[in-house]
């Protein structure tokens, strides 16, 4: 259903009576323009005049104070100022005000309150019990409703509403978005099955046109039905941010013309602020006391965000209630949500997956008694991607340093679900039967049905095969190809089945000697057993025959095409909004330099490659077909490095097929929508979205694997939005750079004859996102035999879409949903063993009801469109045994005081007057299945490295030693080497604080992703001037394999290496090599997976210097500002500016620079405000290269964004450190590059 195009339906019981209803509309536009009451038609914008028999209107007035987790700020200032300035005001207000109740979402908040603010979260919590603060939303973050897979949103409530139930003893019972852009027919149905009864925002009042008659709302109060048919309460709060000046709110006219928009004689209204956080006003909180005292026609109620839905509950018992059954989307604001920040979109949706998989073979390996679910390592990562889809972060519409914190934590998640799923087949795999003729491959299927994919494997080689032979688990030969052969790796393509959420060994047999297999050769047209493609001189598909069908795919006179809209103006909210006058503008073909090339020919897949420029954006595709059990699927993968300002990129599918309507996939259930209109012209889909002839006869399904906007132009046209790059003028002018950068995506074509499946498109689309991944293991038997499979359901409409095991029991968690939509479905989910217990829980995991089962069978009953979870027991696997493997901790001679806890901060220094923040720390850890335990008892807890040598008992058998470990350093990783056995050992080890990783956006940030296994994360470090948020500190997993005999390591002496733990395994490791890719970075160089300890040499030396402010003493002369030594600084108190000159004898290009302060001395001893200047003549007047005001960081490291030459430069201080009156100018090093 959607509003603005498409039928919503809106009613209520005939059974109420009005005393006044103005009907001014025909009866035909009762569907999409009114409300139906009593038989009368009722436009939804009319006031009502009520018989309430002198009642007075019930007004309920919810105070909150929305705050934006990221927007035009990052989250570190989010934690500092804002959260602080939340929890602070409101508790004045809870003491000074007796009445007063104060609402606030977002579980995250909450948990940052916990951490940052210990003393005033205890006192928040004494008024959660009593009722005056209250906890809106139920979630761990008040998260966009749209982009955000229904999984996503079912582990946001739930991991939310576990946090209260586990911090606070209490639950949530609302969904509280005041600022979302807009909300999905999906959204009810997700609320009712994590057992929430109402859901409130204010964000449909920035509606730019009317829906219903000249009204932006359904209604103000009433039922919106999901696509289930369940029902939640929608009470629309206006704006967030209203205030009162002390006035008497129970006479308030501006309330009571607001009450008389509903029939219910009722109003639900936010106050208080917005984005910001902080609270109501004095004023406000005065006025609405006044006003529950006041005498007015008004009853004013200080409300909880749910008090309004309780008061109706149960709903069958008021049939008054209106009822709207459709979408809540918007028509202007919020349409380039969909598309802004793609590569944030890509990581989210590659976490989705990957946290999918992760758990779901976590589950099999610990059933099988192989491990032990790692269940806070799977939570954290969770929580840590699932905060970034709050409505401004992964909607796209943040400032550029905001994401910098949001595509490190993306891409930790996407690292630490990598190493748990790696692990969790590692363990696995030994039950499997692994001893095959070749190279053991373990295939792992995280759907939940058997799937057939075209799978890329990367298979170490020395020398390029002249031939591959692929055995599936039965021993049977299956399609094959070798690809390409690069970096000592053959990459061949495997068409492989393996069981649903299960486990297939293949044998991938290499022989011979063979060539690179190239194919480079120019073509216009491709075909398999299925289509025939033909291009034009663009690349642009002219024309797409599916022979079996005898269907000629592509509308005449029109392409399948990559297409441009040039003019993509979009003033005053660019990220937020794709405009229609853009979609309505006739798009260009992308037309330079087109180079097409036939550039695979195999029995499996042929592709071609097409490479073609526009202005400066460069454009690479490759359309694939394939043979098999896939050659129905044509599948475009796209490689963009996008410069293109104030432009729309879209993939555009004029088809021979005429239909007003076009399917989209919600994530649960599916809507139909029509063509572009006014209030619907930029829409959201998952996973597919179809295009079927009205006759039924023929239709095409579009799947992709990262993307989210789309519209439909005509009857034979719709188009997926890939790159968003709007025109900007004064408004959020940076916007117009916004996706500058390397991107990578897929979508595909599927014909079908006859009208869509949506069960088999839905798996289609599954097969595309979430791939087989492959893993090379080691030979041995296995009485699992060499296929697995954990789960599977009986009925195809039945889709297995999670198992994981649960919160807060040893129970395992599995959710299905009705895939079809059309019938109530019964199936059995098949276990790999018998079950001992089952009940039907909500999607919060509280339990609601016993479930039936027998044997190895869970019994399900489901509606269309709905989601079930249980929570089941299986009996002990009859062969799980022991494991034998042993770990032995080594004992630590510890030197080094690196952690400090809250009272004591000033008592370790581990890196420039920087400690980890113990109270963060456990005792203990266990990473990827090998426990360490730390030191965070004693005041030294770290081994600084000096050439030292550990020591263990030797045995006759090989080990590997595991190191908890990082450098002591502002951001720089740091090469050493191990001595073992009388051979060199060369590691890397990171930093311990600042990125793990990057998205390279152009002139903002450089693309990296650190190979690095990391195995603890801190979210705060220490100095003497407290908590820094959100500045990260880590441990690394390091593994160094023992001979046999072998009883010592001797360390590397470097002063920047310090080690943590060791554990040292006593028997041979289960390891697997991932030979398919885990997740895509979106970085031109996926291979840059380190920052390496590669110094350039700063342009600045002692002879360089010229003239100086002043200094205190010889040991601390300007000369010690650039003498290459971090121990040695200059200081000066003269009075300010302080400064230093340098003449570089010539004019040299500036790329660079860094300034190292005094933190290890003490934490107010940073340089507070700097400038760098420069000049070509001592005549010149000093020019700023770069400046930093109010600067928090011991190390500044910048680059300039003008290169320009210069050779006479000044550092100038004006805040020598953190004080306001300033102190005394104390810096270590000074350093410029060219």
């Amino acid at each position: 259903m959607c509003s603005g195009n498409c039928i919503a339906r809106i009613c209520t019981n005939k059974n109420k009576t009005l005393t006044h209803i103005n009907i001014t509309m025909e009866i035909k536009q009762v569907l999409t323009s009114g409300i139906l009451i009593g038989g009368f038609l009722l436009p939804s914008s009319v006031a009502y005049s009520q018989n309430t028999q002198n009642e007075k209107s019930k007004v309920y007035v919810v105070a909150d104070a929305h705050l934006d987790t990221q927007w035009n700020w990052d989250i570190q200032k989010t934690i500092k100022e804002y959260v602080w300035n939340t929890i602070n005001q409101n508790l004045f207000l809870l003491k000074k005000y007796p009445d007063y109740v104060f609402n606030f979402e977002g579980g995250v908040k909450y948990s940052w309150m916990k951490e940052y603010y210990p003393r005033e979260y205890e006192e928040l919590k004494k008024y959660i019990k009593s009722g005056r603060w209250h906890i809106s939303g139920s979630s761990w973050e008040a998260s966009d409703a749209l982009v955000p897979s229904v999984e996503s949103f079912i582990r946001n409530i739930m991991l939310g509403q576990t946090y209260y139930r586990q911090e606070f003893g209490e639950e949530g019972t609302d969904i509280f978005l005041p600022d979302c852009f807009g909300f999905g027919w999906t959204l009810p149905t997700i609320a009712n099955h994590c057992g929430l009864i109402g859901f409130s925002s204010q964000k449909l009042d920035w509606r730019v046109n009317p829906f219903y008659g000249d009204s932006k709302h359904p209604f103000t109060i009433g039922l919106w039905k999901g696509i289930d048919g369940s029902s939640i309460m929608l009470a629309h709060g206006y704006g967030y941010g209203k205030r009162w000046d002390d006035v008497d709110l129970s006479n308030d006219k501006e309330l009571s013309t607001l009450v008389k928009r509903s029939p219910l004689n009722k109003l639900f209204r936010y106050y208080g602020t917005g984005d910001m956080g902080g609270s109501p006003t004095l004023e406000s909180v005065s006025s609405v006391e006044k006003g529950i005292k006041g005498d007015g026609p008004l009853q004013i109620i200080s409300a909880t965000s749910d008090q309004l839905f309780k008061d109706y509950q149960p709903y069958s018992s008021h049939p008054e209630l209106p009822s709207f059954d459709g979408e809540l989307l918007m028509d202007v604001h919020g349409t380039g949500c969909y598309t802004s920040q793609a590569t944030m979109k890509l990581y989210n949706r590659q976490n989705e997956l990957l946290g999918d998989a992760a758990e779901r073979a976590s589950v099999a390996a610990e059933w099988l008694g192989m491990s032990t679910y790692p269940k806070k390592t799977l939570t954290e990562s969770w929580k840590r991607f699932l905060f970034h889809q709050f409505h401004d972060d992964l909607t796209g519409t943040s400032i550029p340093r905001a994401y910098e914190f949001s595509w490190n934590d993306e891409l930790l998640s996407l690292k630490q679900f990598s190493g748990v799923l790696s692990s969790a087949v590692a363990d696995l795999s030994e039950r499997l039967d692994t001893k095959v003729s070749g190279i053991p491959v373990v295939l792992c299927n995280a759907l939940g049905f058997e799937s057939t994919q075209n799978v890329e494997l990367h298979i170490k080689s020395k020398t390029i095969p002249a031939k591959v032979t692929v055995l599936d688990a039965s021993g049977n030969k299956v399609p094959s190809q070798i690809l390409s052969y690069k970096d000592n790796k053959v990459n061949i393509l495997v068409q492989a089945t393996v069981p649903a959420n299960g486990f297939s060994v293949y044998d991938v047999q290499l022989t011979g000697r063979g060539s690179q297999p190239i194919v480079n050769i120019a073509t216009t047209q491709i075909e398999n057993s299925v289509y025939k493609i033909v291009f034009d001189k663009f690349g642009d598909i002219v024309s797409l025959i599916d022979k079996k069908n005898n269907k000629e795919l592509v509308k005449s006179g029109k392409a399948i095409r990559l297409a441009m809209f040039e003019d993509n103006k979009s003033y005053s909210w660019p990220a937020w909004e794709v405009l229609k006058s853009t979609v309505d503008q006739s798009p260009v073909s992308i037309g330079q330099d087109v180079k097409i090339t036939f550039c695979e020919n195999g029995t499996l897949r042929k592709a071609v490659c097409i490479e073609k420029r526009h202005g400066e954006s460069l454009f690479r595709q490759y359309v694939r077909l394939y043979e098999g059990k896939l050659a129905n699927r044509i599948d475009f993968y796209n490689e963009i490095d996008w410069k293109s300002a104030h432009s729309l990129l879209k993939a555009e599918f004029p088809l021979n097929i005429e239909n007003e309507k076009a399917t989209y996939d919600l994530g649960v259930g599916s809507v139909q929508r029509g063509n572009n209109t006014k209030t619907a012209y930029e829409v959201y889909s998952h996973y597919w979205a179809d295009m079927t002839d009205k006759s039924g006869d023929y239709g095409v399904s579009v799947l992709n694997d990262c993307k989210y906007g789309w519209d439909k132009p005509d009857n034979n046209t719709f188009r997926l939005t890939l790159l968003h790059t709007p025109e900007t003028k004064r408004n959020y002018a940076y916007q117009n750079r916004q996706d500058f950068g390397f991107h990578s995506f897929t979508y595909s074509i599927i014909g079908h004859n006859g009208v869509l499946d949506k069960v088999a498109v839905r798996q289609d689309g599954e097969e595309l996102n979430q791939a087989i991944k492959g893993f090379v293991t080691t030979s041995h038997k296995g009485e699992l035999g060499r296929s697995f499979s954990f789960a599977s359901s009986d009925n195809k409409n039945v889709l297995i879409k999670a198992i994981k095991k649960a919160e807060c029991s040893d129970e395992y968690v599995v959710r299905v949903y009705e895939t079809s939509g059309i019938a109530a479905q019964k199936a059995n989910i098949i276990f790999a063993g018998d079950l001992e217990s089952a009940v039907e829980a909500d999607g919060t995991e509280k339990n609601l009801s016993n479930a039936n089962f027998s044997g190895s069978r869970l019994e399900v009953s489901i509606k269309p469109n709905s989601i079930k979870t249980y929570k089941i027991r299986l009996k002990k696997y009859s062969n799980a045994i022991v494991s034998n493997r042993k770990y032995e901790v080594l004992s630590i001679p510890y030197n080094k005081s690196c952690f400090s806890w809250n009272e004591f901060r000033k008592d370790a220094d581990f890196e420039s007057g920087y400690s980890f923040a113990a109270e963060l720390l456990p005792e203990s850890l266990t990473v990827e299945q090998i426990p360490f335990k730390l030191e965070i008892k004693e005041l030294k807890n770290g081994l600084l490295c000096k050439g030292d040598t550990l020591k263990f008992s030797p045995q006759n058998k090989s080990r590997r030693l595991y190191i908890l470990a990082a450098a002591a350093t502002d951001g720089r990783d740091v090469n050493c080497q191990f001595g073992v056995d009388k051979k060199k050992v060369s590691l890397t080890i990171p930093s311990y604080t600042g990125f793990i990783g990057q998205w390279e956006h152009e002139n903002h940030t450089k693309g990296f992703l650190k190979d690095a296994d990391v195995a603890y994360i801190g979210t705060h470090r220490h100095s003497s001037d407290g908590d820094h948020a959100y500045e990260f500190t880590y441990m690394f997993k390091l593994a160094i394999d023992i001979p046999k005999n072998v009883s010592e390591i001797c360390l590397p002496n470097n002063k920047d290496i310090v080690i943590f733990a060791a554990t040292l395994a006593d028997t041979e490791p289960s390891d697997v090599e991932v030979t398919t890719t885990l997740f895509r970075t979106n970085n031109k160089s996926e291979n840059l997976d380190s920052v390496k300890d590669v110094r350039k040499h700063s342009v600045l030396s002692v002879k360089n210097i010229i003239g100086w402010s002043g200094f205190v003493n010889n040991s601390e002369k300007p000369e010690m500002l650039v003498d290459g030594k971090e121990d040695t600084k200059w200081c000066d108190v003269s009075l300010l500016p302080n400064y230093v000159d340098f003449d570089l004898g010539e004019e040299k290009k500036l790329s660079s620079w860094r300034l190292l302060s005094a933190a290890s001395e003490d934490g107010s001893y940073i340089t507070g405000s700097c400038f760098l200047m420069g000049k070509n003549k001592q005549s010149d007047e000093w020019q700023s290269l770069d400046y930093v005001v109010g600067n928090k960081k011991n190390v500044i490291d910048r680059s300039f964004e003008n290169q320009n030459k210069f050779r006479y430069l000044r550092l100038m201080v004006v805040q020598p450190d953190q004080s306001v009156a300033g102190g005394a100018s104390r810096i270590y090093e000074l350093e410029v590059f060219e």
